[in-house]
């Protein structure tokens, strides 16, 4: 896979640059600044140089969301590229403006989950395959808005949404559960209805999938 990578922290950068190469990937730049990361973005992605786009979110030059708002903007312009998006902290009001602009694979995650290697480039290649990955941690502050009714959902509607939540496509839950495609495609229908969430509510697979993660995590709590 060929990555463009996007990390302030010279550590981290190094770091994710020896995990990324020991897994056979090619990371075609590897940049410090939101600057840098639009600037190598702009050149590279429309000649089908990067498959993946992986980028912190706290960058210079303002050392605010700057990675996560050229993330967005690259989003935006190239709605097929796959993007990662890694974050120290799980607040982040503009977080659901990447999810909902999704026409590829999106991943948020927690930096610490970067310690966990095997999850950590399972994540990538889920994202990498159109899938949609988000930390748990993540959900509370990005699902406040959005009171879901799982409650309502019954045990095979749950099992399907979550293999949703992993990035599954509805082949691939067919084969898990043991159903045929048109039935995957029923359950999810039911679950996105009894969730409230209509065909104008964008990504609908998102939705789902944070509604899911959010009660999850309740659950834990």
């Amino acid at each position: 896979m060929r990555i463009l990578l996007a990390e302030d922290s010279a550590l981290l950068r190094e770091g994710l640059l020896a995990i990324l190469h020991r897994a056979g990937h090619d990371v075609i730049a590897a940049v410090a600044t939101a600057t840098e990361l639009e600037s190598e973005a702009r050149s590279r992605i429309p000649s089908g140089q990067v498959d993946l786009l992986l980028t912190d979110v706290r960058m210079p030059p303002d050392d605010g969301d700057d990675g996560l708002r050229v993330a967005i903007g690259l989003r935006r312009d190239h709605p097929r590229l796959p993007i990662v998006v890694l974050s120290q902290f799980a607040e982040h009001r503009s977080a659901p403006a990447l999810l909902r602009n999704t026409g590829a694979g999106t991943g948020y995650l927690l930096k610490d989950r970067v310690a966990h290697v095997h999850d950590f480039l399972r994540a990538l290649e889920t994202v990498r395959g159109g899938g949609i990955v988000i930390d748990p941690v993540m959900v509370g502050s990005l699902m406040r808005e959005r009171r879901a009714g799982l409650a309502l959902l019954t045990a095979r509607e749950r099992d399907v949404l979550a293999l949703v939540s992993e990035g599954r496509t509805n082949d691939q839950i067919g084969d898990e559960l043991h159903l045929s495609r048109g039935t995957v495609v029923k359950h999810v229908s039911s679950a996105f209805e009894k969730l409230g969430i209509s065909e104008q509510d964008g990504n609908r697979r998102v939705l789902a999938v944070l509604a899911y993660l959010r009660e999850r995590e309740q659950d834990r709590g």
